[in-house]
């Protein structure tokens, strides 16, 4: 028989560069699984010669937010600008908000093919909620400013939420205004059945 080899020939690699975030989601598995446990998160910074070797196979990354957030490598930028140079999709999923204005500036414009993912779950000033220690209203902005300097539409990533499910056609609103993508992601990452961030079972996935 024919063995079917689509999933060795991929190209596109999804990984976590780094172990750093300065959130504290309380059902990410950083929580779930370390902190909270009084572990320590595991990993540590991506050297760049190990980034250069996995480039050397793979022509896609997917900046992973898992257990830490790729803006918080120290390399971050200088690893969006060899993606550029070398003709490497870089794919930035966001949601930690520390980084100052200057630095996100500097990173669109050293790589302004890259396609950005701003996890803003639900309006800005209520994403806080589960995005502990973001400030959702500073990422927002970040994220419509990042359209004069990226020739990719930035994608506003919204995950549903009991506290966020009766404005999500607000927030579509928004993103229509602003000119950025939305996408809504439901969730399955429930402590329990009376998790007080569970939605309705209209957005409860587990409930399908």
């Amino acid at each position: 028989m024919k063995r079917n080899l689509t999933f060795f020939k991929r190209r596109r690699l999804n990984i976590d560069i780094g172990h750093r975030c300065a959130l504290e989601c309380p059902n990410c598995q950083r929580q779930r699984q370390f902190v909270r446990q009084g572990k320590k998160v595991p990993g540590y910074d991506m050297t760049m010669d190990e980034f250069y070797k996995i480039t050397s196979f793979f022509k896609s990354i997917n900046f992973s937010g898992q257990l830490s957030d790729p803006v918080h490598h120290p390399k971050f930028i200088e690893i969006l600008e060899y993606c550029y140079k070398n003709k490497i999709e870089a794919i930035v999923h966001n949601a930690s908000s520390l980084k100052p204005h200057h630095w996100y500036i500097k990173a669109f414009k050293a790589n302004p093919l890259a396609k950005w993912v701003f996890g803003i779950d639900g309006l800005p000033e209520q994403s806080h909620i589960y995005r502990i220690n973001q400030d959702g209203k500073k990422l927002y902005d970040l994220m419509v400013e990042s359209k004069k300097y990226l020739k990719r539409l930035p994608v506003w990533q919204y995950l549903v939420f009991n506290y966020n499910e009766h404005n999500i056609e607000e927030a579509q609103e928004m993103a229509r205004r602003d000119g950025v993508t939305f996408m809504i992601l439901q969730s399955s990452r429930w402590n329990s059945e009376n998790d007080p961030l569970r939605p309705s079972k209209k957005y409860d996935m587990s409930k399908k």
